[in-house]
């Protein structure tokens, strides 16, 4: 502790392996590349494939050769310096695997090297392909502003996507280590072996990646019910995706630069999620077999979007090319309606537009259906003309929960399913209150609509569902005057109070995975929204006592700081300071943001600026801009050294500095102050992210104004 290290580590994506060698720095120039480095003798060196020969210099200093790697783009090249250790090599059907770590953190290393051995032999024989590259590394480094980077034989993680200790791991934290392993190795045949022609097709390489960690995943630990959580993300990919700021998946790039409004939320999660839902269209085995034919046909060259859809619609038979254009080419997604037995669709938004919009027109929508009684799925594909469904009442529309579109019942099809909501799948029903969220917030259903589909959840132990509501009251009480306040804290009680308890504070040794998670976001929401003083002083005795569960740790945290007391900021900092692993540090530091008091807020900002990570400072500044109460002053902080902050931080992280704006929606004047600075300091390559931050702001502006009349 208290001893500052240098490293040296690469990030070419997109453009810059031209600043470290000459180069057509250009993905359609695919070459091989044989790598020398010259270190000193006491430190790692690591690149993209084995060690050629080590040549000790006799001056303190050794070069290192590797072999030439396979034929690839520039932007993967990659080489990392430091005060390393690694793992032994695990051998995964003949290629090594290691974790490269920071001395003395090979204790954090095992479940990554479990989930890496796992993913490459999982996608081998997913694609039917060999891992194309000879070794691979997976390399921790601690101040990285990206989350990860598929350099071939050679990713580069931030500490928390690498290293975890499970035994004080939320699920959530070690779900992540799985996850960010998977997609990165899924990259080694989807974006290394083969690679988009131009920038533009950067949203397949990444879709297809976040596609293929759930699937992963999902096979790595089914108990995490991977295909469930992903519903979330999903969820938040069309909260964007439903305002008239949003953007077609594909877009013209330029150049290169203007691929970084395409590492977005969009790409990763509605991309993923698209795939997703024409997986389930075509078949598994289908959409897997063309997968294959894709990667067999295109090995070492580069594609356009549109040969993976004709990969797929050879093997398939099915109308893949004319069906996923009206998905990638425009933005926005429809809203399907079951009614009378016929479906219909219309194009999803949050408001009227003001002026020009991204939304599309209309979709070729894959949309599944079955009868809750029992029988066949039904596939439809849903045009501009309306479609008849035969299945017997009560139908479920999106069976399944993966289609990529907003759902509403007609008033017989509702009668008919509400009484049988418990009988839904998992992530049918989550995706019935997601939906039901959507609409509310669109003005189409009234509060007391929303409230009742949430007492439909009954008791299954379902985080996703439940952390809807969570987030729902969460942002209503941000909406209400205080009197309403008290009365929307009765109702999270009532809510909430039968599920804590079922659940209690201890988990039970018969209980699933997935329920730490539930426990946590409900006591969450009583704890904060609710304002349960029972749970809010269990929670203040777990903290001084330090017994922070590793689900409940955030919660407790969260709780604790809500309460402001005196010397807790100080101890959130020391124990920041001295966390035993990168989980616990990002605890403590996400804590901070949660203090209601501005001068503690202002501490933390100038912490940002001069103590924090560079990769972490205005992540934080986005997270204490977001606080219910000092939010609007730190962000009048941020914005009074614009200049100041935009050369501080790393050009990929600044869009987060919008992540206060959609909650700034009880004051009218003041949003649109934020409006106009926004409007008039662009953020280049991100602007697009912070109007979409804007327009989520304006609809929730029109949203307190109706919740306060219904309240």
């Amino acid at each position: 502790m208290g001893v500052t290290h240098v490293i040296a580590t690469t990030q070419f994506e997109h453009s810059d392996a031209r600043r470290a060698f000459p180069c057509w720095d250009e993905p359609s120039f695919k070459a091989t590349y044989q790598v020398n480095l010259t270190v000193p003798s006491e430190l790692a060196a690591y690149s993209n494939s084995p060690e050629l020969a080590n040549t000790d210099l006799g001056n303190g200093q050794r070069t290192v050769s590797y072999v030439p790697t396979m034929k690839m783009s520039t932007y993967l090249v990659a080489f990392v310096i430091g005060p390393f250790e690694q793992t032994e090599a695990l051998d995964v059907n003949g290629t090594p695997l290691r974790i490269v770590y920071p001395t003395g953190k090979g204790h954090l290393t095992d479940l990554a090297l479990e989930a890496g051995a796992f993913a490459l032999k999982f996608f081998s024989e997913y694609f039917d392909i060999s891992y194309p590259g000879d070794k691979l590394d997976m390399v921790a480094i601690p101040d990285f502003a990206f989350g990860a980077m598929e350099n071939l034989g050679c990713i580069t993680y931030r500490e928390t996507a690498l290293l975890v200790d499970p035994a004080g791991a939320s699920l959530a934290e070690m779900q992540r280590v799985a996850e960010v392993v998977a997609h990165e190795i899924a990259h080694m045949w989807f974006g290394d072996l083969v690679t988009m022609e131009w920038w533009e097709g950067i949203w397949l390489n990444e879709a297809f990646a976040t596609f293929m960690q759930i699937l992963c995943t999902n096979a790595f630990r089914p108990q995490w019910k991977m295909w469930v959580s992903f519903g979330v993300d999903r969820d938040a990919a069309l909260q964007i995706d439903g305002l008239h700021s949003t953007r077609p998946i594909e877009y013209e790039v330029i150049s290169p630069d203007d691929t970084r409004g395409m590492f977005d939320i969009l790409t990763y999660e509605k991309g993923g999620s698209v795939l997703r839902m024409l997986e389930q269209y075509l078949g598994e085995e289908t959409f897997r077999d063309g997968i294959r034919h894709y990667l067999v046909t295109h090995s070492y060259a580069n594609t356009v979007t549109t040969d993976l859809w004709d990969a797929l619609e050879e093997t398939s038979g099915q109308p893949v090319r004319a069906m996923m254009n009206t998905w990638i080419l425009q933005g926005g997604h429809p809203l399907v309606t079951l009614a009378a037995g016929t479906l219909r669709q219309q194009p999803f938004a949050y408001a009227k537009s003001s002026g020009e919009s991204a939304i599309g027109s209309s979709w070729l929508v894959p949309v599944l259906t079955r009868p809750l009684k029992g029988g066949p799925t039904s596939r439809h594909l849903l045009s501009d003309e309306a479609l008849s469904v035969t299945d017997e009442l009560p139908v479920v529309l999106n069976a399944g929960g993966s289609g990529v579109f907003r759902s509403r019942y007609g008033a017989a099809e509702l009668e008919a399913l509400a009484s049988h909501v418990g009988e839904l799948e998992e992530l049918e029903r989550a995706t019935l209150l997601a939906d039901s969220w959507a609409l509310l917030l669109a003005g189409q259903i009234r509060w007391d609509a929303f409230v009742a589909s949430a007492r439909g959840l009954g008791d299954q132990d379902e985080p996703n569902p439940w952390g809807t509501v969570a987030g729902a009251v969460d942002y209503a009480k941000r909406a209400l005057a205080p009197e309403q306040q008290t009365k929307l804290a009765a109702l999270v009680r009532q809510l909430f109070g039968p599920q804590f308890e079922r659940l209690g504070w201890d988990a039970s040794r018969s209980e699933s995975d997935l329920t730490p998670q539930l426990r946590a976001i409900v006591l969450g929401a009583l704890g904060t929204v609710g304002g349960d003083e029972s749970i809010r002083e269990e929670a203040a005795r777990r903290f001084d006592a330090n017994e922070l569960d590793g689900d409940l740790a955030r919660t407790i945290l969260r709780i604790v700081a809500t309460e402001n007391r005196p010397g807790d900021y100080d101890t959130f900092l020391k124990r920041y300071q001295s966390a035993a692993t990168p989980q616990e540090e990002q605890r403590y530091l996400w804590g901070l943001a949660d203090f209601a008091d501005e001068t503690l807020a202002f501490n933390a900002a100038e912490r940002c600026y001069n103590e924090f990570r560079n990769q972490d400072g205005a992540i934080v500044l986005g997270l204490l801009s977001r606080n219910a109460t000092t939010g609007p002053a730190v962000w009048r902080f941020f914005t009074s050294r614009w200049q100041e902050t935009i050369e501080k931080f790393p050009a990929n992280t600044l869009s987060r500095l919008a992540l206060g704006i959609p909650t700034y929606i009880a004051d009218p004047v003041f949003a649109e102050q934020v409006a106009d600075f926004h409007e008039s300091h662009p953020l280049a390559g991100e602007q697009r992210t912070v109007e979409q931050a804007i327009e989520r702001m304006r609809v929730g502006l029109a949203f307190c104004s109706a919740l306060r009349s219904q309240f």
